[in-house]
């Protein structure tokens, strides 16, 4: 695995994962046979204090207004909730992680034919992210 670092983070990839672009502040990263594509969004900073329960609850309402329902997760040293749906024609996994005064929403998808292909390698990688001290 090799260290990546992004503005406000650090990730391990594994070989064969890479960054395939960053637009508009999305880290956007895919496995060499396309299946998986994650993203991470830019990060939500508290200036007052910690992200609580609450501000998740606020986060993740217009999936729960659609009658999903998240689960609670650790990922590294994230905390916070997990939502996985499909559309016509994605299976998307969904967290939306806080540790402090930091918040990220990120996205994986792929094709429903693939569905958990890839879910043991995106976990192992969410599970670096880290965010920078500087």
């Amino acid at each position: 695995m090799a260290v990546h670092e992004i503005d406000w983070c650090t990730l391990e990839l594994p070989e064969e994962w890479a960054f395939s672009q960053e637009e508009d502040d999305v880290v956007v990263i895919e496995d060499e046979d396309g299946v998986s594509c994650i993203e991470i969004f830019p990060p939500v900073i508290v200036e007052d204090g910690e992200v609580t329960d609450a501000d998740l609850a606020e986060f993740t309402e217009e999936l729960r207004d659609a009658g999903l329902r998240g689960k609670r997760v650790r990922v590294g040293s994230w905390q916070g909730e997990l939502y996985e749906h499909d559309d016509e024609e994605h299976h998307w996994r969904e967290w939306f992680l806080r540790q402090g005064s930091c918040f990220v929403q990120v996205a994986c998808h792929c094709q429903l034919e693939h569905s958990g292909m890839d879910d043991a390698a995106v976990d192992e990688i969410l599970a670096t992210l880290e965010p920078r001290a500087d």
